[in-house]
């Protein structure tokens, strides 16, 4: 992983802390703001009508959040996700047949997330869905062929124009521990995209995502 990237990574956890550290004294029983960080695995892999003998690959989720109450069951959670997306597609060579390559796609992502969840209780069932923007931080391509590998960044090889904005859907459910002061959530969720992320091409990001997420 790229220095960058593991910065962006030590950034993400140590915001909820700092927020936490700064936030007014708790009034217990009344609905209050809360922050929290999450940490989790996401299979990838490209979609769309260009997509061609696709694969998926392991990728990773990781990032903090605000979740606020609107009052009864629903809430909105903004977040800030640091995600590997990408997968592995196949592309025509000069002379004929194909190669196999694999796209590896990093994003700051947004979700916009409106959450029902049961009111009430120690253990309580969620449900969430909304729109995402993520932008691009990093790209690299690697050719699958013994005999001519080869892995450079996506701007060093002119292969093809990446975008550097997605636009996506997300949405999931999970299940929520309550204790006085925190909660502990495992959540499962689906982000498809709504835009292809090559400029010349329709190919999209798909994502499966297992994600565990710690309430302050």
């Amino acid at each position: 992983m790229a220095s960058h990237q593991v910065a962006v990574l030590l950034v993400l956890w140590a915001l909820p802390a700092a927020l936490y550290g700064q936030s007014p004294p708790r009034r217990y029983g009344a609905p209050r703001a809360t922050v929290g960080g999450q940490l989790g695995y996401s299979r990838s892999s490209l979609g769309g009508a260009d997509a061609q003998g696709t694969q998926s690959h392991q990728g990773a989720l990781t990032g903090v959040y605000l979740q606020a109450p609107l009052g009864g069951a629903f809430s909105i959670r903004p977040e800030l996700l640091f995600a590997l997306k990408g997968g592995r597609a196949q592309a025509a060579v000069v002379g004929g047949g194909t190669v196999d390559i694999d796209i590896g796609l990093a994003y700051l992502e947004f979700p916009a997330l409106l959450r029902v969840e049961r009111p009430s209780g120690r253990f309580r069932p969620v449900i969430f869905a909304g729109p995402a923007v993520a932008f691009k931080i990093g790209c690299d391509l690697q050719v699958i062929e013994p005999s001519f590998p080869l892995r450079a960044e996506c701007d060093q090889t002119g292969l093809t124009d990446f975008r550097d904005v997605d636009l996506s859907a997300v949405g999931g459910a999970g299940l929520e521990v309550r204790w006085p002061a925190s909660a502990l959530s495992l959540e499962a969720r689906y982000t498809v995209g709504f835009r292809s992320v090559l400029n010349e091409a329709d190919v999209r990001n798909r994502a499966f995502g297992l994600m565990l997420a710690m309430t302050f």
